[in-house]
């Protein structure tokens, strides 16, 4: 893994992403070579129309970033994927031409576009099929070990092996517990305790070592650990892989002193600031660009069903502070006579336009409004109604069972209280948005379960909220309004 600002990425993903930025190049030199009309040397076209060819490559990247191809995992040798991969190189063209040669043509070529474009396609392919053929055979070199046998080494074990070619191979665990030590855990074995762990290194030749302790770490356990790593191993906790290979955060496996040294670490004041000027600036261009839609829409709405075109709710924002969020109307105007209810994504109550808004995320177009008036941003966690977020934050007993020697057989000791899903009110620690990390990432959550489920995923968004996450997401929600489908 790399760290840049406050994100991990993986070293295949950058590897990709400067092969592709590679092939751009040397396909604008071929462009150039074969052109029979150009009759200066490369770097000065390159210097006249810099502005250009600098457009041009990062609409080439956009476009594949948006048909998911920087998903390393893949396995581009398949036909298959090569087809997507040519494909979405094409359509990079017809935007490249769409936004360029039209309203720019005395400034930049056609006969070289066509053919850039063209070795452009044909270079792309070759690099991807040879990034599959040599990345997915060494990925697989990275050998594992993970330290602790509980339930936190079997979620980062799942997660690893859910990862099909992510490079990392489990060999074992390393537990403390005598009981466990020479037994199978999900067909891995037992290798050893903590004292062990150096030798264990050397003999399976282990490049990374996982910490999936969530409970207090033993002064023995923390040697052994420091030992490793000074030693030139490398030493990960369990949340950090664990967010690294999903997106999300394992709730069950944090503490709030784990979560507020890593909010604390990545604070920025500047990006709070930047950000709501965007969110304005972007705002105000949305309605300028919109406004068309609103009439279109409103007399589709009256025209379908009885009832108001705009619908109000009431919302918690920043701090917990209530507002009206503004939305189109996509249900019936009675879906909530029988009280408050969750909403699914085929909810009957759902209109015929409404489906359609829905689908093309159309019905979130007046909360512009909101975000002018400074209750939300573009990126952010969905604002909830007050009454889950109550129900969310019940105080739950936390039960362990006894451990001294004079405690009873089956004795349960309740050692502390947690929200009914823990560490929801952090959410309420930024300001609501229009889309975000767990809207892309797992759209709808109508149980207690998948409520939880995407909240690992806004934890993830505040723990890591930067421009490069915040534009990671907008370019996934014009996927999902493309083509239905987000990660």
């Amino acid at each position: 893994m790399v760290r840049i600002f406050s994100l991990h990425f993986s070293k295949w993903k950058l590897l990709l992403l400067a092969g592709d930025l590679g092939v751009f190049y040397v396909s604008v030199l071929l462009g150039l070579l074969l052109n029979p009309r150009v009759n200066y040397a490369a770097w000065e076209f390159l210097n006249q129309y810099k502005i250009s060819v600098l457009i041009v490559g990062l609409t080439y990247l956009t476009v594949l970033y948006i048909g998911n191809l920087y998903d390393h995992y893949q396995d581009f040798r398949r036909r298959v994927n090569l087809t997507y991969v040519a494909a979405w190189a094409l359509a990079g063209t017809i935007l490249v031409i769409t936004l360029l040669y039209f309203p720019f043509a005395p400034f930049i070529g056609r006969q070289w576009m066509v053919r850039q474009a063209l070795a452009f396609v044909v270079l792309l392919v070759m690099w991807r099929y040879t990034f599959s053929a040599v990345a997915l055979p060494k990925r697989l070199q990275q050998k594992v070990v993970i330290v602790g046998a509980g339930k936190a080494g079997h979620r980062i074990m799942a997660a690893i092996q859910h990862r099909e070619n992510c490079g990392l191979a489990v060999v074992g665990f390393v537990d403390d517990n005598p009981r466990k030590i020479g037994t199978k855990i999900a067909g891995l074995p037992v290798l050893g305790s903590s004292k062990q762990l150096s030798e264990l290194i050397h003999q399976f030749n282990i490049n990374l070592v996982v910490i999936a302790i969530t409970h207090e770490k033993s002064p023995g356990l923390i040697s052994a650990l420091t030992r490793v790593s000074l030693n030139g191993c490398q030493v990960i906790d369990m949340p950090i892989l664990y967010e690294f290979l999903s997106g999300k955060l394992p709730l069950d496996h944090v503490s709030d002193l784990w979560l507020l040294l890593n909010i604390l670490k990545n604070n920025k004041v500047y990006y709070r600031h930047v950000k709501r000027l965007l969110d304005l600036g972007l705002a105000f261009l949305g309605l300028a660009l919109s406004w068309p839609l609103f009439g279109i829409i409103a007399l589709a709405i009256k025209l379908d069903s009885p009832g108001t075109v705009f619908y109000r709710q009431e919302r918690l924002g920043q701090e917990g502070r209530p507002f009206q969020m503004i939305k189109f109307r996509t249900m019936d105007q009675d879906a909530e006579d029988q009280g408050p209810q969750w909403a699914n994504e085929d909810d009957p109550r759902i209109t015929r336009v409404g489906w359609l808004l829905r689908k093309l995320r159309l019905d979130e177009l007046p909360q512009l409004f909101n975000i002018i008036s400074g209750e939300m941003s573009f990126i952010g966690p969905r604002p909830e109604r007050e009454i889950f977020i109550r129900d969310f934050q019940q105080p739950v007993p936390q039960c362990r069972t006894g451990r001294r020697a004079n405690d009873p057989p089956g004795c349960v000791i309740i050692y502390g209280y947690n929200e009914q899903i823990p560490f929801y009110s952090y959410r309420l620690l930024v300001k609501p948005g229009i889309t975000g990390w767990a809207q892309v990432m797992y759209p709808y959550a109508s149980s207690l379960e998948q409520t939880k489920e995407k909240l690992q995923y806004d934890l993830y968004y505040i723990k890591n909220m930067g421009f490069c996450l915040d534009l990671a997401i907008l370019l996934k929600t014009v996927r999902i309004v493309l083509f239905g489908r987000g990660i």
